[in-house]
């Protein structure tokens, strides 16, 4: 059993392209990455089943973190302001990074990541204020990690 990938074998960042990686990232607790897939159905005259094709949608998911600095408000801030229009040249990537207990290790790049709604979440006195980044992207590419 002990031979499965787990959370301590994987790393997220996000990636700015103007401020280089994202330091807030620290303190991620859970990523959520969808590789988004339709499938069409369609029936003809004469056929007595419906025939399948699939096509891909891009990418999706959610990260979600706590912070120990005040870059996170930054980050939300130039994702907002790019959102806007307002920084020419910045793009965010997201990068996955899972290293396999029995060999070898792959990277997940969603390379120009688009962002939807970002809840910040306290709880109560004593929680750890939680951060949520909702992200999609026209796709994702698995290479090998160094």
């Amino acid at each position: 059993m002990a031979d499965r990938l787990k959370g301590q074998e994987v790393n997220v960042n996000v990636i700015s392209a103007t401020q280089g990686v994202e330091t807030s990232f620290s303190d991620v607790g859970s990523v959520e990455m969808q590789f988004d897939r339709e499938i069409l159905s369609e029936g003809y005259l004469g056929q007595t089943t419906q025939q399948k094709d699939d096509i891909h949608n891009g990418v999706s998911g959610t990260i979600t973190f706590h912070s120990r600095t005040a870059d996170t408000m930054g980050l939300i801030q130039r994702i907002t302001e790019a959102s806007k229009g307002r920084l020419p040249g910045e793009k965010f990537q997201i990068v996955a990074t899972l290293r396999f207990p029995l060999g070898g290790s792959r990277r997940v790049v969603v390379p120009d990541a688009k962002f939807g709604n970002i809840p910040i979440n306290v709880s109560d006195r004593q929680s750890f204020v939680e951060f949520r980044l909702e992200f999609a992207g026209d796709d994702a590419t698995i290479i090998p990690a160094p």
